[in-house]
């Protein structure tokens, strides 16, 4: 009995799962991205829209730009860990054929994530650790920020998101 209920306590959304709420909608995207530390940053924008999933268990995250050169798209998933006591991330795309996967945690307002992780990154030919922070500025607005760390240990921004509420 007790393996049962300790299994439904795992299997249930809490509080932590809420503080993903503000992130449900639709949201007008302008990215940048660096390819290199110190070049400048290719400009672009799509759409991503988050829905829940699974019971409220997962915020599942798609993103599209259609308006690219080459179409663009992304899915994701986020979620908390009732096990763990940490948020989880998953996300794949047109721009690979790997998945990346985040561990992270929040501050106690929820309006900083943190995550880590690691991704193939094409151009240096390996994995490469990287950290995501996503900042809650308001209702509307909120920035994810990429940084990647290179083969010569040093951290660089290699992502940008900035996102507008469009309901």
């Amino acid at each position: 009995m007790a393996d049962m209920e300790a299994c439904m306590k795992a299997a249930t959304p809490g509080e932590a799962h809420r503080k993903l709420d503000q992130f449900a909608g639709t949201w007008k995207a302008i990215t940048k991205h660096w390819m290199q530390p110190g070049a400048e940053p290719v400009v672009g924008g799509g759409t991503m829209t988050n829905t829940w999933v699974l019971g409220d268990r997962y915020l599942r995250q798609d993103y599209r730009d259609a308006a690219a050169d080459k179409p663009f798209e992304g899915t994701g998933y986020w979620g908390y860990n009732n096990i763990t006591g940490r948020y989880e991330g998953l996300w794949i795309d047109t721009m690979g054929t790997g998945m990346m996967s985040d561990v992270g945690d929040c501050d106690g307002a929820g309006k900083v994530w943190t995550m880590q992780g690691e991704a193939e990154f094409p151009a240096a030919g390996q994995k490469m650790t990287k950290r995501s922070v996503i900042t809650v500025h308001d209702h509307d607005h909120h920035t994810m920020e990429m940084f990647f760390t290179g083969p010569d240990g040093n951290e660089f921004k290699s992502m940008e998101i900035e996102y507008t509420r469009q309901n």
